[in-house]
């Protein structure tokens, strides 16, 4: 999907968690809710960073204006931002306040620990396929070289027999 939708998405979600807070239900409810709130926001994040990649080499590529298109994705991200703060408000004023600072901080944490592992388990990917296609060229190589020199014995068998 692209970015203008997830972020929709996101912010309908947003107003899930802002009316899940207004009628007052248990903290799990908004944390479920906040749960889903955060999954639409790293798919927004995944997608904005999928369109700065290079194309794929057959993708049909679309004119955009660069202009609004810079508006949308600022306005997401402020947007974003203003809901981080909120969260934040929520855990020490409103109806996650009960965890107060310490729940913040451990949401904090909890979070940036997940961060580095996905980014961790990326690169172990990215190496992981990098080590995949050279074995399989290093193997296609030997192939192709046994299979010259077994030809090249072969021929030179054929040589010396028939000639």
């Amino acid at each position: 999907m692209d970015p203008v939708t997830l972020f929709a998405t996101a912010t309908a979600l947003w107003s899930g968690v802002k009316k899940a807070v207004e009628f007052g239900r248990e903290a799990q409810d908004i944390l479920g809710q906040l749960s889903q709130w955060a999954q639409a926001v790293d798919n927004f994040d995944h997608a904005v960073q999928q369109e700065k990649k290079k194309p794929a080499l057959f993708k049909k590529l679309k004119p955009s204006n660069a202009t609004a298109e810079a508006f949308d994705e600022y306005t997401a991200r402020v947007k974003l931002r203003e809901q981080e703060a909120e969260i934040r408000h929520l855990f020490l004023y409103g109806a996650l306040n009960h965890l107060g600072m310490d729940g913040l901080r451990e949401f904090y944490e909890i979070r940036r620990k997940i961060r580095e592992k996905r980014i961790r388990e990326i690169q172990d990917q990215k190496f992981r396929k990098e080590q995949l296609i050279e074995n399989v060229m290093t193997g296609g190589l030997i192939v192709l070289i046994l299979s010259a020199g077994g030809l090249l014995l072969w021929a030179m068998i054929s040589l010396l027999i028939g000639g």
